[in-house]
């Protein structure tokens, strides 16, 4: 009997864009005709990491911290020093960190570590003749340079990150990405340049008519409080807005000050209304997402895919979504986000999309942005985006699993 190649996967749990794009890779294996066990490594929670990976596709989950991304104060904002402590903290005594990991890999015995993108991994894979590859829009060392390169100290932990990654076999960049040019110079003094394109990473949704979305909006729900929120009478004029700012919410909504607009129904994330103004969490025109999620068992990115607008900020895994699903954006900028002025520029050359101030949200010129982008004739005027990238990349996991042999 042939012995399965191991998969570990290691996963950021920073947001869940990570998460987002990992499992897209998952989902993307062949394992039919392949035999793969998969271990999947990450402080994700669970149920979402099940959520997201196909039912028929059996794999272990083991609780494990590599990395921490950026403290977030909010969705928006990062918490320059909570970060710097974090790294001071897990850097202090890296040397140490760095052994244990290897000696987790040994247990373990994988056949190729895939990780998006903790650096920890790939330099403890390395250290014990562990192949690893690599995959993200952006990485933690030009991450960690922008916000905490001016602390003291930092330009030795970001050297540490960067020789990390320079141990991954590939580094697998789905469009858009950041470019990557400390990483490349990194790879190039060690074993030459392996960033690696590939096609963006999102996923179709099922669109559904807006007479089942209206059906689904007018049943009556309640918040974990007990209250009731009782959604609208909707009309065949009813259009749908999404609200859409990532796993790392933001508290400050102006919900006070959110336009009313006629045949619009706004849907938010449930714990947005939940602890905000309960006279503003009442609004006939706010309905929470777990309305259609977990009421009518419907999935995220086929909500996202039926709505007419999405509200969202800057960041890949909905930047992405809108545009493959050709649903117009109102972006929130984040000017100090590195990854912003690659992801603004692509969304502007693929998709239909505005950004704006996230103090001008709750506006006049707010209202009128999202009437204009409503308002448009000409609908999508761009070229549909293919997104091939978990494909692209499970067949490069797949090749280093198994070679010729997987043909």
């Amino acid at each position: 009997m042939m012995i399965p190649k191991h998969l570990c996967v290691d996963i950021s749990a920073h947001g869940l864009g990570h998460l987002a794009q990992a499992t897209a890779v998952i989902n993307s294996l062949d394992f039919n005709s392949c035999d793969i066990r998969l271990t999947i490594r990450s402080m994700a929670p669970k149920e979402t990491l099940r959520e997201r990976i196909r039912s028929d596709i059996a794999f272990d989950i083991i609780t494990y911290q590599q990395d921490n991304g950026m403290a977030m104060k909010d969705a928006l904002h990062v918490d320059r020093d909570k970060s710097i402590d974090w790294y001071r903290s897990f850097h202090s005594n890296y040397s140490q960190r760095l052994s244990d990991a290897s000696r987790d890999l040994e247990s373990l015995q994988p056949d190729l570590v895939f990780g998006d993108i903790p650096y920890l991994s790939l330099e403890a894979a390395s250290m014990v003749g562990i192949e690893s590859v690599a995959m993200c829009s952006l990485n933690w060392a030009d991450i960690f340079k922008a916000y905490c390169g001016d602390y003291l100290g930092a330009g030795n932990i970001h050297s540490e990150i960067l020789h990390a990654y320079s141990k991954a076999s590939l580094f697998l960049q789905p469009a858009p990405s950041m470019p990557m040019s400390n990483l490349a110079a990194a790879h190039t003094a060690s074993c030459g340049t392996i960033l690696q394109p590939i096609s963006p990473l999102a996923i179709s949704g099922n669109k559904v008519s807006p007479e089942i979305l209206s059906q689904r909006c007018r049943s009556n729900t309640e918040n974990n409080k007990g209250d009731h929120i009782i959604s609208s009478s909707t009309t065949p004029l009813t259009r749908f807005i999404l609200i859409a700012v990532g796993g790392v919410g933001i508290d400050s909504f102006p919900l006070d000050s959110w336009p009313v607009i006629e045949n619009i129904i706004w849907i938010f994330p449930d714990q947005t209304l939940l602890t905000q103004s309960d006279t503003t969490c009442f609004r006939s025109d706010f309905v929470p997402q777990s309305q259609f999620e977990k009421k009518h068992k419907m999935l995220y990115i086929d909500l996202l895919s039926s709505c007419d607008l999405v509200i969202t900020k800057t960041g890949y895994g909905t930047q992405t979504e809108c545009v493959v699903n050709q649903i117009p954006a109102i972006c929130i900028n984040r000017h100090d986000w590195p990854e912003h002025p690659f992801l603004r520029d692509w969304h502007h050359q693929h998709g239909e999309v505005e950004f704006l101030d996230w103090s001008d949200f709750g506006t006049f010129k707010f209202e009128n942005l999202v009437r204009s982008m409503l308002a448009k004739q000409n609908g999508w005027t761009k070229d549909q985006v293919i997104a091939n990238g978990d494909k692209e990349a499970a067949e490069i996991i797949q090749e280093k699993l198994f070679g010729d042999a997987e043909k």
